[in-house]
């Protein structure tokens, strides 16, 4: 403002001296404004007032610390003809500091200089950055605002690769290896400038560790898994949906090894387990209408107990023990919404209100601080609360759900959700704030299926098959999966 109003009372008294019968000759040399700053770079504005025909072999602008001017920057610009305004502008200056700056300009009796004005560099800033998580290799863009071209990005100790810095407001940066920690602070260090984001950048992580196969050469499908007393099992349901597979499996994961249940029962595919109970399903392999399985098993310490037969059909129902008793939700059978609750003393099921959507077995589920959290086939996670029958929903699976059959584990305060049919994709929830955050994706071949998942110690153990529709001979894959694996 100060600039314009000293330039305005020039051109006034131009045009007053310009109004005189005798015209003097006259030349000013005006530092006019500071158009743009930020941490490292400055433009500025001056302009050549004059009356008279001129030409300059040089001008431009003077750029110093110091108010004497030593050793100044100088922005060169050059000849120019005649009177107007003219611009400059240099990089490389120090962020946070006071500067000098005056126009400049040589015509031909050396250099003139204009007024002086005083102008500051800005200091950086940090706003955000995303995604919040990844791996390395991959790219993440940090926003804030005067960041100098020789930024550096720290996440925890180690350097990131800067790839460009955009507006001096954008950061695009190459995410280094993870050492040490999954979740690091990002530090941004703009000349000697050092700023911290508050929230930790999380690295993708999860590593894989290859078990003993499934002992039997078979496509297993349509088959039960539980685990009791530390130990894992899979097994009955079908191999390729041509016979049934009559057996059920024991895993030992202190020995990584497996053998026979000795499970005496009926063959069956599309039945339920929990840890403490085994049944229903369909009594032969073929199209529907289906034959169903009643046959209802108490699993014991020593074996498996034959109960009385259930009172109504069960095929692919979620089944989960909530407070020692058992549940049975949906299915494709009969109420394909009834959910009902097996009272172990009396031998008798009630029937609780319907739930609001149709389960099937193909929809993950876990049990969290005694409610049944159920990943519905749009995505949406429902929570079931035994006590009243109230189901409410409280978040939204952001994965992929391909052809259905995922599997959900819990540990700690975390639910691990994923290994959907064709789909290698495995997502944390962390059910304290509800956030999700991806995990490294699960090994083998993009057709592969879960037959099977368990969790013990902190890790989580996964059977995967190829598809039935994929040709040839494979095992049944056991990975140990170790959720903050880097």
């Amino acid at each position: 403002m100060r600039n314009s109003l000293y330039l305005s009372i020039l051109v006034m008294l131009l045009l007053v001296i310009g109004c005189t019968e005798e015209e003097s000759e006259t030349t000013i040399l005006v530092t006019e404004e500071v158009l743009y700053t930020s941490g490292e770079q400055v433009r500025l504005l001056g302009r050549l007032i004059t009356n008279q025909p001129v030409s300059a072999s040089d001008h431009g602008f003077y750029l110093s610390q110091d108010a004497n001017f030593t050793s100044p920057v100088i922005i060169s610009l050059g000849a120019k003809e005649g009177a107007g305004k003219f611009i400059g502008q240099t990089l490389g200056l120090s962020a946070r500091k006071k500067y000098f700056a005056k126009a400049f300009m040589d015509i031909g009796n050396g250099v003139e200089f204009g007024n002086v004005v005083e102008l500051e560099t800005l200091a950086a800033g940090i706003d955000s950055y995303s995604p919040g998580f990844g791996t390395p290799g991959k790219e993440i863009f940090i926003l804030g605002k005067n960041f100098t071209k020789d930024t550096k990005v720290f996440f925890g100790t180690e350097q990131a690769q800067v790839i460009e810095v955009l507006f001096e407001s954008r950061l695009r940066v190459r995410i280094p290896e993870a050492k040490g920690s999954s979740s690091v602070p990002i530090r941004v260090q703009s000349q000697d400038q050092s700023l911290t984001f508050p929230i930790n950048f999380e690295y993708q992580t999860g590593t894989y560790a290859v078990l003993a196969s499934f002992p039997d050469q078979v496509r297993l499908i349509e088959n039960i898994s539980y685990q009791r007393d530390g130990m894992f099992y899979a097994g009955l349901g079908s191999d390729r949906k041509v016979n049934f597979y009559p057996r059920i499996q024991q895993y030992n994961p202190m020995t990584n090894q497996w053998q026979n249940a000795n499970f005496s029962g009926s063959a069956r595919s599309f039945g339920f387990a929990t840890a403490n109970y085994l049944g229903g399903g369909i009594a032969e392999l073929g199209r529907e209408p289906f034959i169903m399985n009643p046959t209802f098993y108490k699993i014991t310490a020593t074996g498996f107990q034959q109960l009385r037969n259930l009172p109504f059909p069960v095929r692919e129902s979620i089944a989960a023990e909530i407070n020692g008793e058992l549940y049975l939700i949906g299915g494709k059978e009969g109420n394909l919404k009834g959910v009902r609750k097996y009272n172990s003393s009396t031998d008798v099921w009630v029937a609780l209100p319907d739930s609001p959507i149709q389960f099937t077995k193909e929809n993950p589920s876990f049990v969290y601080q005694n409610r049944l959290f159920i990943v519905a086939s749009d995505k949406i996670l429902y929570a079931f609360n035994p006590d009243n029958g109230n189901w409410v929903t409280v978040s939204f699976f952001p994965g992929s759900i391909g052809l259905g059959n995922g599997f959900a584990q819990v540990i700690g305060t975390k639910a691990y959700i994923g290994g959907y049919s064709r789909v290698d994709e495995i997502w944390e929830l962390n059910l304290t704030n509800l956030n999700w955050v991806s995990k490294n994706p699960i090994p083998g071949t993009p057709q592969s299926v879960t037959a099977g998942s368990f969790v013990k110690d902190g890790f989580i153990y996964i059977m995967r098959q190829q598809d039935i529709n994929l040709a040839g001979n494979f095992p049944i894959n056991f990975y140990k999966f170790d959720p903050n694996g880097i």
